[in-house]
Order: C-alpha cells, then sequence, then structure tokens
C-alpha cells in the first residue's frame, strides 16, 4: 500500500471516529439518566452532545428546536442524532429570562418558531435550563413537562364525537314541521270546498 493511500485511509478513519464522538462524546456515555429523565426523554443518552457540571449538577448538553412560544411557556423538540425530533416538551422559564440566539441576548418572549435553542436537562431529575445570555449567569432550572402529560391533567376529555342523538333530534324536528304543515294545508283545503 503506498503512502498516498495510508495517509487517505488515516483521514477516513479519523474523520469517521471524529463524527462518532462528535454525535455521542464519552461524557455522555459515561452519565447515568434517572428513570424520571428518561420516561419524559426516553432517547436522551443518544441525543447528548456534551456534559458540563454547574453548582455540583450534571448537565446533559442538547439541542432542541423551538416548537411554539404561549407567553413565556416554550415547546421544544429535542434533536436526535438521525436528524428528527423527539416528542414536544414544555418548560416555562421566568418572565424577564433571555437566552443566547447566534451570540444575541434574547427574551424568551422574542422567540420564533423554528428556532434552535441550547438546552440543558440535568441527569438525575427531569429539569432543564436553557443557555443563558451571560455565560457567567447561573442556569435557571425550570421543570420538563412532556407535552402527553399536560394533555391529560388538562380536565375531563370530550368525546370524539357527538353520537347520533343531535341528528335524530334535528330530523325529528323537521318531521313534526312537515307534519303540521301538511295538516295545516288540508286544514285549508277543506274549509274552502265547504
Amino acid at each position: 500500500m503506498g503512502i498516498r493511500s495510508r495517509v487517505t485511509a488515516g483521514a477516513i478513519l479519523a474523520l469517521a471516529s471524529a463524527a462518532a464522538l462528535a454525535q455521542n462524546p464519552a461524557g455522555c456515555a459515561s452519565v447515568q439518566f434517572s428513570d424520571d429523565v428518561l420516561a419524559r426523554f426516553p432517547r436522551a443518552p443518544d441525543a447528548c452532545l456534551d456534559v458540563i457540571s454547574r453548582g455540583g449538577q450534571d448537565y446533559a448538553v442538547f439541542n432542541a428546536r423551538l416548537v411554539e412560544v404561549r407567553g413565556n411557556t416554550l415547546r421544544v423538540r429535542f434533536k436526535l442524532p438521525d436528524g428528527s425530533f423527539g416528542p414536544t416538551q414544555s418548560v416555562t422559564p421566568p418572565r424577564d429570562f433571555r437566552v443566547l440566539i447566534n451570540g444575541t441576548p434574547t427574551r424568551v418572549s422574542d422567540l420564533a418558531p423554528d428556532q434552535e435553542l441550547k438546552a440543558y436537562v440535568e441527569v438525575s431529575r427531569p429539569v432543564m435550563a436553557l443557555e443563558p445570555a451571560d455565560s457567567g449567569q447561573q442556569l435557571v432550572v425550570v421543570p420538563l413537562v412532556a407535552e402527553e402529560r399536560v394533555a391529560a391533567n388538562s380536565g375531563p376529555a370530550m368525546p370524539a364525537t357527538a353520537g347520533p342523538a343531535p341528528l335524530f333530534a334535528t330530523l325529528g324536528v323537521l318531521l313534526a314541521c312537515a307534519a303540521l304543515s301538511l295538516r295545516t294545508v288540508l286544514g285549508l283545503r277543506a274549509l274552502r270546498r265547504k
């Protein structure tokens, strides 16, 4: 094998291993996510980009896409290794909180759908922090709520359809009106004959 072939093979191998490490670095592989975190985000170990420690806690770093902003509640989906996105999660940071978007401090209320956010999920409990506008600022941790749980707690579910009762009631009223009209017409004809 010539020198050129060896260099090319070595470069390809180096790129492949760098891509594998960038997808799920050693820090992510060594961290143990709690059952509560995995219940809300089962593919967290796969989607983890890095692990950082702040204030004695380990946080897994993820990329997230903003789905919607309602007041100061953000609906986000974590990016998975294959480029798809996980289930929708909701977080509600403080109203005056600012996040870093493309190097610019941005208020939560000014965020727009489809923006990419850097998210930090605590590995031991289901809470999340967004990347603060100032790197020296402490992480503001808020509960991470799976959308299925939000929907389940929003009150009793309405039936999928109203059933046939309204249709039968409407049909009954129409038939009663038709019978009354027919009776009136027949009564008027009988009066004219006399």
